[in-house]
């Protein structure tokens, strides 16, 4: 009995203590979230990337941007006949500042919505708003070019001893904005063309290179006439 009451004892009293110390059961661990890394922060676009990149979403805010190119373009074109115009001095700073952009406006204002009709009867696919949206860009590209060589032209043409060479490199600075702004031109409303038919884009291709003759032959007359150091609109 007493053995029995060992054994019973032993069975009921408490289990013996861990050990000091011990530790604690391990938990399973967590994942770890890797946060992303944010992109790296380009800075504020360049005037270039501002003026010819892609306009805001929207009809009202694309012309608004639109028309803020044209500014910007005309502005621009003026800076360029300034420059020219600083061989007389004068007045003449003012007719060349106030003749050179005419040449964009009477593109855009005469080629770009014949084109368009002429593209609409051919059923391409591009709409008042794209046309608008290129003739924007291929304006601003040639202000843009205009601009750029604006400083270099009032150096080189006040400093020409003959003035058939000032008036040979400015038609050279002309020449080579317009050939800029006709092929920012032709790409910007070309793009939709890609998606049209193959008749469609041959009749298109036919537009496209007539309206290209016609702004080269419109912008040459407008600037040969209207500027005076090609012996236009003295």
């Amino acid at each position: 009995m007493q053995a029995h009451a060992s054994y019973v004892d032993a069975l009921a009293g408490d289990a013996p203590p861990e050990p000091q110390g011990a530790p604690p059961p391990s938990q399973p661990e967590e994942a770890q979230v890797v946060a992303p890394v944010p992109p790296a922060d380009e800075g504020a676009p360049s005037f270039a990337k501002a003026l010819l990149g892609d306009g805001p979403e929207g009809v009202a805010a694309a012309l608004r941007d639109d028309a803020r190119r044209f500014a910007t373009a005309l502005a621009l074109s003026a800076l360029y006949g300034l420059s020219i115009g600083t061989r007389d001095g004068g007045l003449s700073i003012l007719k060349h500042a106030a003749a050179v952009p005419l040449a964009p406006l009477a593109v855009a204002g005469l080629g770009v919505p014949a084109l368009f009709i002429v593209l609409t009867m051919f059923d391409a696919p591009v709409d008042p708003p794209a046309a608008v949206k290129a003739a924007a860009r291929g304006a601003a590209t040639t202000g843009l070019v205009l601009g750029g060589l604006a400083p270099a032209m009032a150096l080189f043409v006040t400093t020409s001893s003959s003035r058939i060479g000032a008036a040979f490199s400015a038609g050279l600075g002309l020449l080579l904005a317009g050939i800029f702004g006709l092929r920012a031109f032709l790409g910007a409303i070309g793009t939709p063309l890609g998606r049209a038919p193959a008749g469609v884009r041959t009749m298109s291709g036919f537009a496209l290179a007539g309206f290209a003759i016609f702004a080269t032959a419109l912008s040459a007359r407008v600037w040969w006439s209207t500027l005076p150091i090609f012996g236009g609109a003295p």
